[in-house]
């Protein structure tokens, strides 16, 4: 057992009228003694307890010891008996402060630590012995004195210590599922303290308004890879500092388990999630995965595939999660296994159906999206599923282009935006070095005269050159709309008849909207 400076003094920090540390000295302590008149050598690995007043300046390792001294005594301010105490790690009390108090609570510290060591032991025997996750949950509440469960990337529980005393009623609703409703996913991602912590590699602690319950959150990794959370829930005793410490050694021994048991290979939807995370974080072993679960009679999409990304940053979950999201996804995307993937709920869609229904066929689906703030993206097609990362890439791209070119498109095909992540290395040029000439002069003008030719081009080339149709969206009158055109053509000069014409006009429209948008320079209008 062991117990560092920092933690006796952050116990007594609230009593000791001063503290002097020194860090070159002892990192912690074996035990703590009292100080007596007989004392004569000051060992380094000890914490003295006692009164100033039968310190024995001239015992051996005065000058480096380390004490809690009650001040009933005049200390000298000055002279080499004070240089001498410079170099001490010392904690001072006041006068009426008792002595057999301090050195029984100090003495209580060592005690607890010693219990924190037997119950870590007794963890780490479990992961050795390979008693799994279970046993390692137990010996964890044990230590941290609250529930402790552990749950997987895409927030399946995979175990938790006894939780019939478990007061937060989500985390019971979670527990009895045996996995996170989308709805709580979706609310914990939009908590500060949850986007604050997960930038950190220390364990941090999670305050909700749905539950006075405190919970400790330290993060699961296989090498440099997270693989899920230990959390701790605080209904038993409240969150102590030191937790933050046990909760991480939880995790790494969840993770040794972990990756001992190759991802917790228990269950065929398991296995799947572990292939498809591996895919998408593209390593090495990709294709040998792929054969593997194979071999062992795992069904994988096959056919046209596309990868869907689902962004639930905008969704407002119901206050009690009791699944309404799961259910409705499953209503529109049934036969697809969807897993929880930095941030963003992934999918692989096979078939001719789901390609048909993400380009907007389904009415339904749409209305869905945008009642709830969810946006969707979807890559192009393609038939390897090892190449799952590249598509998986495409659909975030869809949904970071859809959001700048169609704010209010709620479902995105990365085929419909291709050519604006094409020009995305251009962001930083002028617009105008790739703008078509004849645009340029129509802005000009319109910028002299106060006109509206810039716009009205691209809303003919829109609608396809039809007069009445142009005329309505821009609410002017066709004999207006004419005027406009004979303008415009007295202008540029191009011919309109000519399909190649119209393309490069059209297509300058749409990368000069999209660069503009895109350096944060607004629009000229085209959308």
């Amino acid at each position: 057992m062991s117990v560092t400076f920092e933690q006796i003094s952050r116990h007594f920090a609230n009593r000791a009228v001063h503290i002097q540390s020194n860090h070159a000295l002892t990192a912690a302590y074996a035990d703590t003694m009292l100080i007596t008149k007989s004392l004569t050598r000051l060992a380094p690995e000890f914490i003295y307890v006692g009164c100033r007043s039968i310190l024995p300046d001239h015992a051996e390792g005065v000058e480096q010891a380390s004490l809690m001294l009650i001040n009933d005594a005049q200390e000298p301010g000055s002279g080499p008996l004070q240089r001498r105490y410079s170099g001490q790690n010392r904690l001072e009390f006041r006068a009426d402060e008792d002595v057999f108090e301090l050195y029984n609570e100090t003495r209580a510290l060592f005690l607890e630590e010693a219990g924190r060591e037997q119950a870590k032991g007794r963890m780490l025997q479990a992961c050795v012995a390979g008693k799994g996750l279970e046993a390692i949950v137990t010996a964890a509440a044990e230590l941290l004195g609250n529930p402790v469960i552990i749950i997987d990337g895409s927030y399946r529980i995979l175990a938790s210590s006894d939780w019939s005393g478990v007061t937060d009623p989500i985390w019971s609703d979670n527990l009895h599922r045996g996995y996170c409703s989308y709805d709580f996913i979706a609310a914990v991602h939009q908590m500060k303290s949850v986007q604050t912590g997960r930038a950190s590699q220390e364990a941090y602690e999670v305050e909700c308004s749905g539950s006075e319950v405190t919970k400790l959150v330290a993060k699961v990794r296989i090498g440099s890879k997270p693989v899920g959370n230990v959390i701790v829930l605080g209904n038993i005793r409240p969150i102590r500092q030191r937790d933050h410490e046990l909760a991480g050694f939880t995790a790494e021994l969840a993770a040794a388990e972990l990756a001992k048991n190759s991802f917790y290979r228990n269950s065929c939807q398991a296995g799947y999630e572990e292939l498809i995370y591996g895919l998408l974080e593209e390593e090495a072993n990709g294709p040998a995965l792929v054969q593997e679960s194979l071999r062992s009679g795992m069904h994988l999409p096959g056919g046209r595939l596309s990868v869907m990304v689902l962004d639930l940053a905008g969704y407002q979950a119901a206050s009690n999660y009791n699944g309404y999201l799961r259910n409705q996804l499953h209503l529109y995307f049934g036969k697809e296994r969807l897993i929880f993937y930095r941030e963003h709920l992934v999918g692989v869609c096979e078939g001719e159906a789901e390609a048909s229904r993400s380009r907007g066929d389904d009415p339904d689906l749409r209305e869905f999206l945008v009642t709830h703030q969810i946006r969707l993206g979807i890559s192009r097609e393609f038939t390897l599923l090892t190449e799952c990362r590249k598509y998986y890439l495409q659909a975030l791209k869809a949904l970071e282009i859809g959001r700048i070119v169609w704010p209010d498109e709620p479902r995105v095909l990365y085929a419909d935006v291709q050519l604006y992540d094409l020009l995305s290395p251009y962001v930083r040029q002028d617009s105008r070095e790739i703008s078509h000439p004849a645009l340029t002069v129509l802005q000009e003008f319109d910028e002299q005269h106060h006109a509206d030719l810039y716009h009205t081009l691209y809303s003919y080339l829109k609608n396809n050159q039809q007069l009445q149709k142009t005329a309505d969206e821009l609410f002017v009158h066709r004999n207006t709309l004419r005027y406009r055109l004979r303008q415009i053509d007295d202008l540029i000069r191009v011919d309109l008849g000519q399909i190649d014409q119209v393309l490069r006009l059209y297509m300058s429209y749409q990368m000069t909207d999209y660069l503009d948008k895109l350096s944060g320079g607004g629009s000229h209008g085209c959308t």
